[in-house]
């Protein structure tokens, strides 16, 4: 969270790491630091205990060995007409 800008307190005492350990095995880290960095740059968030209710609306990350999506490049051409694409 530090290296990505984020600075907080981790208020977070005995077995109240739980849900956050648990939210880590669930969606993984860098879920968790993406989403904190969207959020903190709208508000201003002095403690991880904010993060902690949308952190848990987040999907669980992909099985070990998915396929990466990854998305293409927009193939239209620009300024061609249909005609001069071959389309019609």
């Amino acid at each position: 969270m530090t290296a990505s800008g984020v600075i907080v307190r981790w208020p977070f005492t005995g077995d109240q790491w739980f849900p956050l350990i648990a939210l880590i095995s669930k969606c993984g880290v860098p879920a968790l630091v993406a989403y904190a960095r969207r959020t903190a740059d709208r508000t201003h968030v002095d403690s991880a205990r904010y993060f902690m209710r949308g952190w848990s609306e987040l999907p669980p990350k992909p099985a070990a060995g998915s396929p990466i999506h990854t998305p293409r490049p927009h193939l239209r051409a620009v300024g061609q007409s249909p005609e001069d694409r071959g389309i019609f």
